[in-house]
């Protein structure tokens, strides 16, 4: 592997683990006056690609624009880390869910698509 090619340090488990329980902190309750608030979004990286799965947020609570930006970069190490031990997976695609509201609270819901 030449120098173009190499992968920036390995990111531990630990450190993923820690920076998805800051993303889950940050959603919070996903607490929402309106479906229209509740957004879902990949979290993870699949080794053949796509999300692990999909977290449901609300765009009324919190910083939106933060909680996406720390999504990314989880997504990328995941990714990384991924390329890095060489893990495989069944490459099986995770349907993203759709949102409902329960109660004020934003939940996965059936997939978009069955709507």
């Amino acid at each position: 592997m030449n120098k173009e090619q190499q992968l920036p340090a390995a990111v531990s488990r630990n450190e993923l683990q820690a920076m998805y329980q800051d993303i889950v902190q940050l959603v919070g309750s996903a607490k929402a006056s309106s479906v229209a608030q509740c957004r879902v979004v990949g979290l993870g990286a699949k080794p053949c690609g796509g999300p692990q799965s999909y977290l449901v947020y609300s765009a009324e609570q919190g910083n939106e624009t933060e909680l996406l930006a720390r999504v990314a970069r989880y997504n990328q190490l995941v990714q990384q880390h991924n390329q890095q031990l060489g893990l495989i997976s069944d490459c099986a695609v995770v349907p993203k869910p759709g949102v409902v509201l329960v109660e004020g609270v934003c939940q996965a819901g059936p997939p978009g698509d069955l709507m």
